[in-house]
């Protein structure tokens, strides 16, 4: 019954017909079932897009302008600004009663939204004969977000905290954030554009490090997989605790500040701010700081530029870009010379092709590849 009462409100939401209890009642479902927010975000997005015009005039049935538009939500990046506003959603006014369009109307307009809606849905839910992938998949109980390769997406938490995900990665988190912290497990990388909070501070979990923040705008890089995780302040401050030494003090960023952890013991740990000095101890975990060009705006930011559908990287081994370019472009890269891996190359993708980007590369490093499905396989030249 919860569904069908959030697709039938939704579907008023979407039409300008929901009233403002509605309204409420839409969002009562939604804080109930947040990964419903996501898809509701996303419908209300393709349901005000114009239709697609064709070069003589006339315009493409709607099952084309459906794709493409899906295509185009695959790439598009969020404005940062537009999320510390209120939308034209967050405001009920119910001075003066709004006239009713004719019930007939209403009807028609109900009823496309609710063929419109089915079909989102679907979209959502399965993929098509031709491997269309789904962008994230949701396990209700665990409020587990899973985003698939190829894919980033944008969710909104209990708390009203953005966190904009990247491919490859999984976001666990409570369904209410009702306790007296707000936590959240991350495997993988992820932006996060926290709700200040100072009576519930927010703590990101990952396989090395502990995140706590109060309210900021940070970046997470911390692929259970790879040696290193990286924690990257954008505003606010946070404070980075290592799991392996308990009782330990945390260390504090500062905005534009980046701090890089190994998670296999190392002799030496360095930090590169002149005010700072972090203890060396012959066992300690890897813990550098780094700050950031402050000077460059958050879009040309590596570690956040992805966000932004832009894959940044700057004096990178061939081999660690491959990895990213793997998770970016669903692909699967194969080197069949080992001397290649450790060639490194600056630069950014943006809207090419995973052909285009190889291809762009070629002009700095000396190699020649072969795609086949998914496989590339990078060779000398």
């Amino acid at each position: 019954m919860k569904e069908e009462k959030y697709w039938i409100l939704l579907s008023k939401k979407i039409t300008g017909e929901a009233t403002a209890r509605e309204l409420e009642l839409l969002e009562e479902l939604i804080n109930g079932n947040p990964e419903w927010r996501f898809i509701m975000e996303n419908l209300q997005e393709l349901w005000n897009s114009k239709p697609v015009a064709t070069g003589s005039g006339s315009y493409q049935k709607k099952e084309d302008a459906y794709l493409i538009h899906i295509n185009r939500l695959k790439e598009k990046a969020p404005d940062f600004k537009f999320y510390n506003q209120l939308s034209d959603n967050d405001i009920i006014i119910d001075q003066k009663p709004s006239a009713k369009k004719p019930f007939y109307k209403r009807w028609t307009s109900y009823a496309t939204a609710a063929v419109f809606i089915a079909s989102g849905f679907l979209w959502y839910q399965v993929a098509d004969e031709d491997n269309h992938k789904e962008i994230a998949s949701v396990k209700k109980d665990a409020n587990e977000i899973s985003i698939n390769p190829g894919s980033r997406t944008r969710i909104q938490l209990p708390d009203g905290s953005q966190v904009w995900i990247n491919s490859g990665s999984k976001l666990t988190y409570d369904n209410s954030f009702k306790g007296n912290t707000r936590e959240v497990q991350l495997d993988g990388e992820a932006y996060f554009d926290v709700v200040k909070d100072a009576a519930r501070p927010f703590i990101v979990h990952t396989s090395g490090i502990d995140i706590k923040v109060l309210g900021t705008a940070f970046n997470v890089k911390a692929y259970k997989i790879e040696p290193v995780i990286e924690a990257t302040l954008i505003h606010g401050s946070i404070e980075v605790i290592n799991q392996n030494r308990p009782g330990a003090p945390g260390v504090m960023l500062k905005p534009h500040e980046k701090l890089i952890y190994n998670k296999f013991p190392v002799a030496d740990t360095r930090d590169q701010r002149a005010d700072v000095t972090i203890p060396t101890e012959p066992d300690a975990y890897s813990i550098t700081i780094k700050p950031l060009n402050k000077n460059i705006a958050d879009t040309d930011i590596a570690e956040t530029a992805w966000v932004y559908n832009k894959l940044t990287f700057e004096d990178e081994r061939f081999e660690d870009l491959a990895l990213k370019m793997e998770r970016w472009y669903d692909l699967e890269i194969i080197f069949e010379s080992e001397k290649l891996k450790d060639y490194r190359v600056s630069g950014s993708f943006v809207n090419e092709t995973p052909e285009q980007a190889l291809n762009e590369l070629k002009f700095l490093l000396p190699f020649k590849y072969s795609i086949k499905n998914k496989e590339v396989k990078i060779m000398r030249k």
